[in-house]
C-alpha cells in the first residue's frame, strides 16, 4: 500500500533494481573500486557493489535513511560500507570516489540544474558516473544534456510489485 506522505527515500524502486542488474552484468566498474552512492533511499545499489568493490559510502540527506543503511550492512556482514547523512548538493566537497552511483534522482526538473552541476564536478576529476532512471517524459531534456559524456547506454525491464518499469543506465565519463 503506497501512503502518499509515505518517504520516498524508504522503498526500493526500479532504477535502483535496474542499476544492481547492470553492475551485476558489468562488474568491472565497481570491482575495486572507491564507490559512493549519493541520494541512496534505502542504499541497494550501494549495498550491492560493496560485494566486489574496495569501499563503498552510501549516503542520503536523510538520516534515517543513513540509519537503515548501517543496519543492512550489518546485517549482511558488509564490513566496506559507510553510511552518511549527505545532501548530494554537498558531494561536490567531499573527497573523490572512483565511481558514484545515481538511480532515479532526476524526478524534479527544478534540481536538474543542480543535479547537472554535480554531474558535471564529477566528471571534470575523471570520476565515471553511473545514472539509472525510469524512462519518464519528464526527464527526457535531462538525460539529453548527458549525452555526449555517455560511454555506455543500457536498458531492461524490472518487474517489481508486479508492475513493469522500463529503466536506463547511463556510464558517463568526461571528456
Amino acid at each position: 500500500m503506497h501512503h502518499k506522505n509515505a518517504a520516498y527515500w524508504a522503498q526500493v524502486w526500479p532504477a535502483a533494481v535496474g542499476l544492481c542488474m547492470f553492475l551485476q552484468q558489468h562488474p568491472q566498474y565497481i570491482t575495486d573500486q572507491q564507490v559512493l552512492e549519493l541520494a541512496a533511499g534505502l542504499g541497494l545499489p550501494g549495498l550491492y557493489a560493496a560485494s566486489q568493490a574496495r569501499q563503498v559510502t552510501i549516503s542520503d540527506k536523510e538520516a534515517l535513511a543513513s540509519d537503515y543503511v548501517k543496519r543492512s550492512a550489518e546485517h549482511l556482514l558488509l564490513n566496506n560500507i559507510t553510511a552518511e547523512a549527505l545532501d548530494w548538493k554537498d558531494a561536490v566537497t567531499q573527497p573523490l570516489p572512483d565511481v558514484v552511483l545515481l538511480s532515479d534522482v532526476n524526478y524534479a526538473p527544478d534540481v536538474f540544474a543542480e543535479l547537472k552541476n554535480v554531474i558535471d564536478h564529477f566528471l571534470q576529476h575523471a570520476v565515471t558516473v553511473i545514472i539509472s532512471t525510469p524512462q519518464r517524459l519528464v526527464a527526457k531534456s535531462f538525460i539529453t544534456t548527458l549525452l555526449p559524456y555517455t560511454t555506455v547506454q543500457w536498458s531492461t525491464t524490472v518487474t517489481l510489485d508486479n508492475r513493469e518499469a522500463d529503466v536506463s543506465v547511463f556510464v558517463l565519463a568526461g571528456k
